[in-house]
């Protein structure tokens, strides 16, 4: 399988430096038809990117579903409650500090 190839643009502090498709290998080419950076192995054999093979939701199998209920945490509405026994409240005003080399108390 024969793919386009055009000549690397210069880098830039956010280009790719590894191949795409094999992640070990550092860039040669680049795909003109989806803008690819690849080693010149995988351009030879036409490899895909694996971002296009696997996309970001679908390596760890979640689902638009499973996002929602993780973005609402364990308090499905409303705001974060307090726990059932806050403690006593802290000290007005709060303590002077310890005197340097000695522990705090």
């Amino acid at each position: 399988m024969t793919t386009a190839r055009a000549a690397l643009p210069p880098p830039t502090v956010t280009a790719v430096r590894y191949c795409e498709a094999c992640w070990t290998k550092p860039v040669t080419q680049q795909r003109t038809t989806d803008g690819a950076r690849l080693c010149g192995e995988c351009a030879e054999a036409g490899y895909p990117r694996r971002v296009d093979q696997f996309p970001p939701l679908g390596i760890y199998g979640l689902t638009e579903r499973k996002l929602v209920a993780a973005e609402m945490g364990r308090h499905g509405s409303g705001p974060p409650k307090l726990p059932p026994d806050p403690g006593p409240h802290l000290p007005s005003p709060p303590p002077a500090p310890s005197p340097p080399g000695t522990p705090p108390v």
